[in-house]
């Protein structure tokens, strides 16, 4: 029996959107595999990323989001050197924003972890949102939906394309969306997105095993999928 062990950053803190069922949905898929699967919770204190093999973040408003900056800047090199050796990373919605370089607001700018490159700018006044659909990837186009404060600037590895939304993009004026290095993945699509697309579930559990595990095509959450699919894709075509 494969044994897998996933870190939940901040699921209090960072928990807006309904973000835990990213968690929840593949401990129980990894289980129904025949996986032992472990979670551990972190949300303040000495963290410490040995033995993981997975780690997610979620959203939060955007001044929970800059206290959690806050609490993992003693372990920025240790989170860094985590990613950058392979381990499997999923921040989703304005989780993003943690591992710029730095992040702006009203004027003022803080330094972030600086795993990448990229800058996020926070608008207090500002809220970018609506459904989204891209173009397909890991198996499947992405259905979800996008409410953010944030702008990214600098990513230069997107995770996706948008079809519908195209203005939802990082940078909010075109259709490059999320992060992609290595084992890195950062996407603004908020619902939960593992829940609301399975072939992307079936991708990560994959990368966490080494074996095929797809959702059952006769389950709730692909037939939602499905739906969602095809009314999205219906509003593209009109």
């Amino acid at each position: 029996m494969k044994e897998i062990k996933i870190l939940h950053l901040f699921p209090r803190l960072l928990s807006l959107y309904g973000e835990y069922g990213n968690v929840a949905i593949l401990r129980k898929t990894l289980e129904d595999a025949g996986c032992a699967v472990t979670v551990d919770d972190y949300e303040n204190g000495e963290l410490n990323l040995d033995g993981y093999d997975f780690v997610y973040v979620g959203a939060g408003t955007e001044d929970n989001l800059l206290e959690a900056v806050r609490r993992l800047m003693p372990y920025k090199q240790a989170i860094s050197q985590s990613i950058g050796d392979g381990k499997l990373w999923l921040a989703t919605g304005n989780a993003m924003t943690l591992f710029g370089a730095c992040v702006k607001r009203c004027e003022a700018a803080s330094e972030a972890l600086g795993c990448f490159a990229y800058t996020t700018s926070i608008h207090d006044n500002k809220r970018y949102l609506g459904d989204v659909l891209t173009i397909e990837a890991f198996g499947g186009a992405f259905v979800g939906f996008v409410n953010t404060s944030c702008v990214y600037q600098g990513i230069t590895a997107p995770l996706l394309t948008l079809r519908l939304g195209t203005k939802l993009g990082n940078d909010k004026t075109s259709a490059e969306s999320g992060i992609r290095v290595g084992n890195f993945y950062g996407t603004e699509l908020i619902g939960p997105v593992l829940v609301k697309n399975p072939h992307f579930l079936g991708h990560i559990c994959r990368e966490l095993t080494g074996e095929e595990i797809s959702v059952d095509k006769n389950s709730y959450a692909q037939k939602a999928y499905d739906v969602a699919l095809a009314e999205l894709t219906r509003r593209i075509q009109a």
